[in-house]
């Protein structure tokens, strides 16, 4: 690589310019180019492409996919077969099978492949674990992710799949994160109306030490908030739990000895810290980790599907 980075982002979303570019502008490594089929080419924004595949061939160190659901394992695969290193927006793939292809392909090649679930990456995680003792100390985890009613509903759905494809990445996550190898998951889903499209769903996984309960849904009122429980204390995380703002400090509350308590954990920015992770890893060519996270919770969305 040269000193410069270059990172092609193909897709030019809300969340793309809301999020994701604030913290990897601020990566003096990174030369950030975008590609994107709905804006016109303005050098001033970054958008220096129209067309995907003239973007490919410039060939970018690292391609950044964050495109409909839709459309990431096809864009993947063609990126990977540029000899690019690639990151897709969750969930990764479709399904397992695809998964499986991409990472075949990354490994002959050796590429780095990662899909950018990053909520962890916040420190304000690592101060629970730090307020709660440590990880084994957990006994009990629950997760609320409601969205309200979503504009053009049957456009999404068909661009970015149901609730189950969309919010399962985070549900897989927290599964690998905390569980060790032997666990049992429920799942109760509700669809819209007579179609096999998953509006809502109940999540329960347990192993002999500790349960996960997560609902997730659409057209509710809009709630994003973790809670770990250990057996003397309760933090939670009651606000964008799984998107953390960068620019803020993050309230914890902490209930023990039936008080509650708030603190702050200091600002953090989980992207940049992601974006960091994947320099590094490219820098001394070690992929495993993303793989098997890939293949991990591709496997959790699977048996999800299949339930």
């Amino acid at each position: 690589m040269t000193d410069k980075t270059k990172i092609l982002f193909l897709g030019n979303s809300s969340f793309l310019q809301r999020r994701i570019l604030p913290a990897v502008i601020k990566i003096k490594k990174l030369e950030v180019l975008i590609c994107s089929k709905s804006s016109k080419i303005n050098q001033k924004k970054k958008i220096f492409y129209n067309n995907y595949n003239e973007a490919l061939n410039t060939k970018p160190d690292i391609v950044y996919i964050s495109l409909t659901n839709n459309l990431h394992f096809k864009m993947a695969k063609s990126a990977l077969e540029k000899n690019c290193n690639v990151i897709v927006d969750k969930p990764i793939t479709q399904n397992l099978i695809e998964a499986k292809k991409l990472i075949k392909i990354a490994k002959n090649r050796k590429l780095l492949l990662a899909e950018a679930t990053v909520f962890n990456y916040h420190k304000a995680y690592k101060k629970i674990l730090k307020i709660v003792g440590k990880a084994k100390n957990i006994i009990h985890i629950q997760t609320n992710f409601n969205i309200p009613v979503i504009k053009n509903i049957s456009k999404v759905l068909q661009t970015n799949g149901d609730n189950l494809m969309d919010m399962s990445p985070y549900a897989a996550a927290i599964i690998r994160l905390f569980f060790k190898k032997k666990f049992k998951i429920s799942l109760r889903k509700v669809f819209y109306g007579k179609t096999k499209l998953v509006k809502n769903f109940y999540i329960f996984c347990h192993d002999q030490k500790l349960t996960y309960f997560g609902n997730f849904g659409n057209e509710r009122e809009y709630l994003s908030e973790i809670k770990f429980f250990s057996k003397k204390k309760i933090v939670s995380i009651n606000h964008q739990a799984f998107a953390l703002p960068a620019n803020k400090k993050i309230p914890l509350t902490i209930k023990e000895n039936n008080k509650f308590i708030q603190i702050n954990s200091p600002k953090d920015d989980a992207i940049k810290n992601f974006m960091n992770d994947i320099l590094k890893s490219i820098k001394n060519k070690k992929y495993v980790n993303y793989y098997n996270n890939i293949f991990f919770d591709a496997s959790i969305r699977d048996q999800l599907r299949k339930q």
